[in-house]
């Protein structure tokens, strides 16, 4: 019974939805077998879990039927009633997406009833009532888009020649439509540029053309998304700087998958900056975003993952926030796959020993830190020869520098990007190395000046480590 379709189904559901559950199943409107409530009377007293010995086949036929013959078939046909009353409980429930249709469906009857003094007087109270809806998002806009359909419709029913109403429903049509159109474009811009997919944006021009000309819309999510088009399109710091103080203005007002695709259409913009032009500005902007996040419950959108829970240690001691780090790190543990959990709570104090100074300790962490990600394994590679260089472990870190090298050379798992720039890390490490040990500092000052010409104009921030190799120059 313990993997059953039946048991997995219940296993998801809360004390509340079991409560709920058995009443559904004892009401004739949906259920008029005794056996299948007496199944279910049987079935959720092993719940939370339904992990007990006692839960299997002949047990609950014998609560069921007594003394009675056991008959596999007469129970798997009971089970099997139950499970889909499981799923008709499931359809009645209320979410995003159907909260408002029991309230739509009573106003469609009353229209069709031809009842248009409750028919308008419902529609009214109803459009009141989403205006003052602090979250102004999709299902909002649909909502409202249904209801002045259906006051648009009362009035031709009513008066075949009314136009009153036209505008106000295009309006909501038309709002509905922009922000769905705006949040797949985001969205495929989005995977075009991580995947370089071959993505097709009908219509882009034309509606690009529009949101630019528009001074403002009205909708904070539909401005929300504008922005983003903007700003995935120009790459305009002033596009981002409109976006990041509309986005803290306005979360309350928008839904958690919103808010959310916000935060990582703006982080990815920071990314940019940080990664390839190298702007120092931006390690405070990715921090101002991670700790809104944070403070506001937003650090994922489902299951957190372990890269993304590396990514926010790494962003706040960037910052020099180990306050912050420790907190994150003792209030989201608990979400680490068991297999993980040791490698990422290692490399995060890791890191944050580093920022500290405490550099032999930072490396005894890293010899515990294996993990099966290539992108992960070459940030613990990078940290070991950071590590080495600055304990002035010189032959250990040229040594570690050939084999990061050569396993850099047949790794197939990074972009080209990642290794010109990682691999010309590499080299300068090992310049670095070669000028500390000149003794000439005519000569030395000379390479020094060579040096800082070459990371300024070829090497990429990665990771930090421009900034790391520039910092290491400040030391001469």
């Amino acid at each position: 019974m313990k993997n059953t379709k039946l048991i997995n189904l219940l296993n998801t559901f809360s004390t509340a939805e079991i409560k709920k559950f058995r009443d559904f199943t004892a009401s004739p409107y949906f259920n008029k077998n005794k056996n299948v409530i007496s199944l279910c009377d049987e079935v959720i007293k092993f719940y939370p879990g339904f992990l007990s010995d006692k839960l299997n086949e002949e047990y609950l036929y014998s609560r069921i039927f007594g003394n009675e013959k056991y008959d596999y078939f007469r129970l798997k046909n009971i089970i099997s009633d139950l499970y889909n009353l499981g799923l008709e409980f499931l359809k009645q429930q209320s979410n995003v997406y159907t909260s408002f249709s029991p309230d739509f469906n009573m106003i469609t009857q009353l229209r069709s009833r031809k009842l248009w003094k409750y028919h308008t007087k419902f529609v009214e109270s109803y459009i009141e009532k989403f205006r003052k809806t602090e979250i102004k998002d999709g299902f909002y806009l649909y909502n409202e888009y249904l209801l002045t359909t259906e006051k648009q419709l009362s009035n031709v029913l009513k008066k075949p020649t009314s136009i009153e109403i036209i505008q106000e429903e295009f309006n909501s049509f038309h709002d509905f439509t922009l922000l769905n159109i705006l949040k797949f474009y985001a969205l495929m811009l989005h995977i075009s540029k991580e995947n370089r997919a071959g993505i097709v944006l009908k219509m882009f021009d034309e509606v690009y053309s529009y949101i630019n000309n528009e001074k403002e819309f009205l909708n904070p999510t539909i401005s929300i998304y504008k922005y983003i088009i903007l700003l995935s399109v120009t790459r305009d710091t002033n596009y981002y700087r409109i976006l990041k103080k509309q986005y803290f203005e306005k979360f309350r007002s928008l839904n958690f998958e919103d808010a959310y695709y916000a935060h990582m259409y703006i982080f990815g913009y920071c990314m940019d900056k940080f990664n390839i032009e190298a702007d120092r500005n931006f390690i405070n902007e990715c921090y101002d975003l991670f700790k809104h996040a944070y403070e506001n419950n937003m650090v994922s959108l489902g299951v957190l993952l372990y890269p993304d829970f590396i990514n926010y240690v790494k962003v706040f001691m960037r910052n020099g926030d180990k306050k912050l780090s420790h907190e994150f790190m003792k209030r989201y543990k608990h979400n680490l796959p068991d297999e993980q959990a040791e490698n990422c709570i290692n490399f995060c104090n890791a890191l944050i020993l580093h920022r500290e100074g405490d550099f032999k300790k930072s490396l005894a962490l890293l010899l515990k830190v294996n993990f099966p990600l290539v992108i992960l394994k070459v940030q613990v590679k990078i940290l070991q020869l950071q590590l080495n260089y600055e304990l002035g472990y010189y032959e250990e870190t040229r040594e570690q520098a050939e084999y990061f090298r050569k396993s850099l050379a047949n790794e197939k798992g990074l972009s080209d990007d990642y290794k010109s720039s990682i691999l010309g890390f590499v080299q300068q490490v090992l310049k670095l190395i070669g000028l500390k040990e000149i003794s000439d500092k005519t000569f030395q000052k000379e390479a020094l000046s060579e040096f800082k010409r070459i990371i300024d104009k070829d090497q990429k921030n990665h990771f930090g480590i421009k900034f790391w190799l520039e910092d290491r120059l400040k030391e001469f």
